[in-house]
């Protein structure tokens, strides 16, 4: 009986190609579903990084080896040009999204990634060094990105990362410092956990929000309300530009007094997170204890 060849099955695979097929397994019906997807968070596509970084490492890896084992290959270098242009087009990919905020590290990525690319064709003994400088290089940006809400201390419900992640209005938090006093428990008070989360994170004092977590339960009556404002516990309420229009908000805008925006940099786009104070369409009102 003739021995089992294995090697004769077109369904046999060797480890290398198994990992390609379990990771393009995940990778292609998540982008799939997110790119066809109405609505979800935008931080559930991390779920796209694991593969991505996997196929990526496995692409570089493979590649170089198979490029620079047999030079003279025609397949090799086919394989060679292809490393080729996956650094160079992420390397233009990069440097088009980070051009918005500083073009001159645009100009530093695509500048870095050419020299790491002549290099490996000038040096060819040392191709796989200038290949391990060359994606370092393009994981420069992307690092710092993913470290930006740690770095800015940002507390967003939709967490973010990048270069335009959000802050807090610094001008806000001088002015309220300013004109409240020892007899005030609260900051300012707001409608909504969203808006007063990165205040409290940022000064360590506290937030009132008479409207939970989206602005619209009723945490706190009227009747309440009024009596921290007169007790000087509350001076100071923010209404955002997605405020339920309750019955303590109502109040507010009837007796409350208008801050001026430029008090309190309420003009400027200092805050890009939802619920952000210093919108153009939000406003600071002075509460008064007499009313």
């Amino acid at each position: 009986m003739a021995a089992y060849d294995r090697k004769k099955k077109w369904w046999q695979t060797n480890w290398k190609q198994q990992d390609v097929l379990y990771w393009a397994g995940w990778l292609i019906p998540v982008g799939a579903f997110f790119s066809v997807a109405n609505f979800f968070h935008p931080y559930y596509t991390i779920m796209l990084a694991p593969p991505l970084a996997v196929l990526a490492a496995l692409a570089i890896t493979s590649g170089l080896k198979k490029a620079t084992s047999k030079r003279d290959d025609k397949r090799a270098r086919w394989l060679r040009y292809l490393l080729f242009m996956g650094l160079g087009t992420t390397a233009c990919l990069q440097s088009y999204y980070v051009w918005a905020y500083y073009p001159w590290l645009s100009l530093v990525i695509l500048i870095l990634t050419a020299v790491a690319l002549v290099m490996m064709t000038l040096i060819p003994a040392k191709e796989r060094l200038f290949l391990t400088l060359g994606v370092g290089f393009l994981c420069l940006a992307p690092g710092f990105w993913a470290l930006t809400p740690t770095i800015s201390g940002e507390s967003a419900a939709v967490p973010t990362t990048g270069l335009g992640t959000g802050t807090v209005n610094t001008q806000l938090i001088k002015y309220l410092k300013q004109h409240n006093d020892k007899s005030t428990t609260y900051l300012f008070a707001t409608t909504d956990s969203n808006t007063a989360a990165p205040y409290i994170i940022k000064t360590g004092q506290a937030v009132m929000t008479i409207g939970g977590y989206n602005g619209t339960d009723n945490a706190i009556s009227l009747k309440k309300f009024k009596q921290l404002v007169k007790d000087g516990k509350v001076k100071y309420f923010y209404i955002s530009s997605h405020t339920n229009n309750n019955a303590l908000v109502k109040w507010v805008k009837k007796y409350g007094t208008k801050v001026s925006a430029s008090a309190y940099g309420g003009t400027s786009s200092q805050t890009k997170g939802v619920g952000a104070m210093g919108s153009t369409n939000a406003t600071l009102y002075r509460l008064s204890a007499s009313k």
